[in-house]
């Protein structure tokens, strides 16, 4: 993930294909982690019992395995959102 906004700003005005990419890339992640946070929701008690150090270790945990899917081919929705992207500035 992007550490700060900064980069991603800089990143657009030295190669823009490669920042909306990287933008793209960051969306799926985010989309992922919510979508595994609500699907967590579900699950029983975690071995933490429940309390402040379950919600940390479950947001730590989906965090790094949304980022992970992501960091490969991903869901394919980074994909997807950046050709309609570059579609939508063609035309």
């Amino acid at each position: 993930m992007i550490k700060e906004i900064s980069q991603l700003y800089h990143l657009k005005e030295t190669d823009p294909n490669k920042a909306l990419r990287q933008a793209c890339k960051e969306f799926e992640s985010i989309f992922t982690y919510q979508m595994m946070k609500v699907m967590g929701e579900t699950v029983p008690e975690g071995f933490l019992g429940k309390g402040l150090a379950d919600s940390i270790y479950r947001d730590m945990l989906y965090m790094n395995i949304a980022k992970e899917i992501s960091g490969g081919n991903g869901l394919g929705i980074g994909s997807i959102l950046y050709n309609q992207i570059q579609q939508g500035r063609k035309g």
